[in-house]
């Protein structure tokens, strides 16, 4: 039985906006109508018939989520039943201190079927939402004998971010247009504060890129006492506010943001928000909040119940030790004809027994990434790292991080994007048009990043172990580390910086038997850059033969060679390959994923809090009920 909870009745006047003593003559038909209700629900199909295996067992998933009413409820429990497909779960709705009774209810039933921990994924959007202190206090009444983990809420995943951008994204002429995101759950002034805070930060990334003038956030109340109506009061206020803000210039659009009140498609919250608007004001619709196709909807589910359900699948992931048959590998280099893929493909070969290993050779394109997501989706992956096979650490970084939501979760730190001049797959806008910002890519995989060859000691000793195979007269020959280089002079030093590192490690090693090694950059893609850097590469391809030695060119690349045939043509030098293949490399790949499993490792204890519900719950006088 999945326990479905309903508000008091008075809750429905409020939302149709009737009199509460008018409304008692429906009090009859309500309590019918609730009894008939709760009957379907309990025999609603279950998941105690599924085959589990022992490790799917050992963790149950409570996932608890504010009461809605009856459609909106709905909406959760399909995606909560693509969620629990294959795992020990049950779906809690927070109502009063009656949640009690189906809480324990709740956790029996994953004990029953084995767990030995509870992660608790909370379907809320702020931390501070008093339901949700609710549901762990009792939780600390029950004092099951398993540990309990609390995941972190909705709203502190990108996938929150991404759900606000939707909507962003369905208003036109968005820099005509003043936007006021309404939210909904406060009891009183402290928690409309914390849950304002909450918001505030979502919106503020959600928005980032749309070029609005402004966006308000309004928190709506939660509680049906005597001051119900004056809040309701100072809500419309705001709204009536907002929209004069705009001076008579532009359109004020109201986004309703929240899991909050939809007993069916009329008696909702939004419902009440738009008989609430001031003129000049509109209300977005959301035309993603219908129910799904149903329990088995799978991909053709409605996409909001399917992002909820893949929200879920990932805080699973998040919560779950990791071992090396669950990890994904996303291997991302830049890609050329087919015999350079290969030779990438083969150079990793070994690792294929110990990872599932996907392919992007690509410049960071981002379908091309999120297709490789899905297939390790497919394969079972639990998480995935998606390794950044490029020279320098920055390149692209930036753009992964985003694209994978670490921008909005992780503590992303600013960077200069050293292929910043290519600007593929950006989404910059031409001129003074303003494009939306490209959706980021919704997986069930948590994600982390690691790579960027840059200095790496492995590097430095395949590229001087190439040197040697070359060198007939060390002592005599000089090695020219020479790579790609970039547009920007700036970027371009890092590169110089990075070579110059690879150059003392190769002289720290038995490289000093050399006569010279010097570093350069060709910058290949920007021919009013190139010029300077070819001739003097030439030139140091000559003053070695005038020292009595030979030129042995190395390029500081992921694998293969560069324009060295083309730019030195004329000259005579002994040319060397890149990093790939060889057994260090392998071993550098090997080390990049256990970067990642270390990072995740690290998110796991930090956000998996313990059940005890810590300094800043709200007593339990405190709390509404």
């Amino acid at each position: 039985m999945i326990p479905i909870y309903f508000p008091h009745h008075l809750a429905f006047a409020f939302l149709a906006g009737l009199n509460p003593q008018k409304y008692l003559s429906l009090k009859s038909c309500y309590r019918f109508a609730l009894m008939v209700l709760l009957t379907a629900a309990s025999i609603r199909p279950g998941f105690a018939g599924e085959i589990l295996s022992g490790k799917d067992r050992q963790t149950g998933f409570l996932v608890v989520a504010a009461d809605r009413g009856f459609l909106g409820n709905e909406e959760i429990i399909d995606s909560f039943q693509l969620f629990a497909k294959g795992r020990n779960a049950s779906l809690i709705f927070a109502t009063d201190e009656r949640t009690q009774k189906y809480l324990r209810t709740g956790v029996d039933r994953l004990l029953g079927k084995g767990a030995e921990r509870i992660v608790v994924i909370p379907l809320f959007i702020s931390a501070a939402a008093p339901q949700y202190w609710l549901v762990r206090q009792l939780l600390e009444k029950e004092r099951p004998d398993v540990p309990i983990f609390h995941a972190r809420v909705y709203g502190e995943s990108f996938f929150a971010v991404e759900d606000l951008a939707d909507k962003f994204r369905a208003i036109r002429e968005p820099a005509e247009t003043r936007v006021v995101v309404v939210g909904y759950g406060a009891v009183d002034n402290d928690s409309e504060q914390a849950l304002q805070t909450d918001w505030k930060r979502i919106v503020e990334k959600a928005s980032a890129g749309f070029g609005f003038p402004s966006v308000d956030v309004l928190i709506g109340y939660d509680k049906k006492d005597e001051d119900a109506e004056k809040r309701t009061a100072r809500l419309k206020q705001g709204l009536t506010d907002a929209a004069d803000g705009n001076g008579g210039k532009g359109r004020t659009v109201v986004v309703p943001f929240h899991f909050g009140p939809r007993f069916d498609s009329m008696m909702s919250f939004d419902g009440r928000l738009g008989r609430m608007l001031p003129p000049g004001a509109t209300l977005l619709a959301d035309s993603g909040s219908d129910v799904g196709a149903g329990t088995n909807a799978g991909e053709d589910a409605n996409p909001a119940v399917r992002n909820l359900a893949t929200w879920m699948q990932r805080e699973a992931n998040r919560s779950q030790p990791l071992a090396n048959e669950d990890i994904g590998v996303v291997f991302l280099s830049h890609g050329s004809d087919f015999h350079w893929n290969e030779t990438m493909r083969e150079a990793v070969q070994p690792l294929m027994k110990r990872y599932k290993i996907e392919f992007a050779f690509s410049m960071a394109d981002q379908p091309t990434i999120e297709r490789a997501l899905r297939k390790l989706e497919q394969r079972g992956a639990k998480a995935a790292v998606i390794v950044r096979v490029f020279a320098m650490e920055e390149s692209f970084r930036q753009s992964v991080e985003r694209m994978a939501g670490l921008d909005v979760e992780g503590a992303v730190r600013d960077s200069d994007d050293v292929n910043a001049g290519h600007s593929h797959g950006h989404h910059h806008g031409h001129g003074s048009v303003v494009t939306a910002p490209a959706p980021r890519i919704r997986t069930s995989l948590p994600i982390q990043t690691a790579g960027g060859i840059g200095a790496n000691p492995l590097f430095a000793a395949v590229l001087l172990d190439r040197a040697h195979r070359l060198s007939k007269n060390p002592a005599r020959d000089t090695v020219i580390l020479v790579a790609h280089g970039s547009g920007g002079d700036h970027q371009n030093k890092l590169w110089i910086g990075a070579l110059e590192d690879i150059a003392e490690q190769m002289r720290g090693a038995d490289g000093k038997g050399f006569h010279a090694i010097r570093v350069a950059t060709w910058r290949e893609d920007w021919p009013d850059k190139r010029a300077p850097w070819v001739d003097k590469i030439r030139a140091m391809v000559e003053d070695a033969k005038k020292e009595g030695g030979r030129a042995i060119v190395i390029p500081a690349r992921t694998t293969g060679q560069g324009p060295e045939d083309k730019f030195l043509s004329g000259l005579e030098y002994d040319l060397g390959s890149g990093f790939a293949p060889h057994p260090k490399f392998v071993q550098w790949v090997d080390e990049q994923v256990r970067i990642g499993l270390a990072r995740f490792a690290d998110a796991r204890r930090a956000n998996m809090a313990t059940a005890e519900a810590g300094d800043h719950a709200p007593s339990e006088k405190d709390l509404w009920w």
